[in-house]
């Protein structure tokens, strides 16, 4: 093997694109977790969505 990388040069992950990543797996998690319990996934899934919002919003 030679050490190359077989991803182009040009793709390179965004910060961005990983933080919008790590959202939606979460969103999808705690939404299979709400079929299991709906009261806890609704209140974890406001407190996701104000700390991702704050995040999101102050990342430059």
């Amino acid at each position: 093997m030679t050490g190359k990388s077989k991803r182009p040069e040009g793709s390179k992950t965004s910060r961005r694109s990983i933080e919008r990543a790590v959202y939606l797996i979460l969103i999808i998690l705690l939404t299979l977790y709400g079929i299991w319990n709906s009261e806890a996934a609704v209140s974890l899934l406001g407190a996701l969505k104000d700390a991702f919002s704050l995040l999101i919003n102050n990342t430059p």
